[in-house]
C-alpha cells in the first residue's frame, strides 16, 4: 500500500516538476538577450505564460493551461528563432519537454487517482500493466522526437540521398510531429471512451 501511494505521488508531481523546468529554461533563454529592450516583451510573454498556469491550477481551467504553455513555448521559440538562433538538439528536447509535460499530466489525472485506493492485487496487476505501456510509448516518443529529426537534418547535409534528401526529411520530421501527437492524444481517447 505504501509503494501504491508513493507511485501516486510521484505521478501527481511529475508534470509539476517537468512545467518547473520548462518555465525555468524558457525564462533564462530570454534573460540571456543581450539588449533588455528585445528581451524584455519576451520576459512578459514568458510571465503571462506562468500566470495562466498559476491561474489553471487555482481554477483548473484546460483551456488556461494551454494558452500558458504556449506563452512559456512561444517564449522560448521567438527568443531563438529571432534574436538568440536555433541550436538544433537544445531545441529538439526542449519540444520534446513539452510534450512528455502534457502526457504525464495525463497519465497524473488517469492513474494517480487508482494508486491512491487499494484496488485488490488483481486490478493492481492491470494498473501496473496500462502504466508500464503508457511510460513506455512516453520514452519512445521522447526518444524518437529528438533522434529522428537530428538523423533526418544529418541525412540532408551529408547528402546520402541525393535528390530527394530534403523533402525526406521534411517528411520524417512532419511523420514524426503526428506520431508524438498521437501518442500524447492516445490516452485521453481511451479515457473518453471507457
Amino acid at each position: 500500500m505504501a509503494a501504491s501511494r508513493m507511485i501516486a505521488i510521484v505521478l501527481r508531481a511529475a508534470p509539476s516538476v517537468t512545467l518547473a523546468l520548462l518555465v525555468v529554461w524558457s525564462i533564462l533563454d530570454v534573460l540571456s538577450i543581450p539588449d533588455p529592450r528585445r528581451g524584455f516583451p519576451l520576459l512578459g510573454l514568458a510571465a503571462a505564460g506562468v500566470a495562466l498556469l498559476l491561474l489553471d491550477a487555482k481554477f483548473r481551467a484546460r483551456s488556461t493551461r494551454t494558452l500558458g504553455l504556449v506563452c512559456i513555448g512561444a517564449a522560448y521559440l521567438i527568443a531563438h528563432a529571432v534574436i538568440l538562433g536555433i541550436d538544433l538538439v537544445p531545441a529538439l528536447v526542449f519540444i520534446s519537454v513539452l510534450i512528455i509535460q502534457v502526457e504525464l499530466r495525463v497519465l497524473a489525472e488517469r492513474f494517480a487517482p487508482r494508486y491512491e485506493v487499494d484496488p485488490g492485487p488483481d486490478a493492481r496487476r492491470r494498473i501496473r500493466g496500462a502504466l508500464g505501456r503508457a511510460v513506455l510509448r512516453l520514452t519512445v516518443a521522447a526518444v524518437l522526437s529528438v533522434v529522428v529529426p537530428i538523423l533526418a537534418a544529418d541525412l540532408a547535409v551529408a547528402g546520402v540521398v541525393p535528390v530527394t534528401t530534403i523533402p525526406t526529411a521534411i517528411a520524417l520530421a512532419a511523420g514524426l510531429v503526428g506520431v508524438v501527437a498521437l501518442l500524447a492524444v492516445v490516452p485521453s481517447l481511451e479515457r473518453r471512451t471507457a
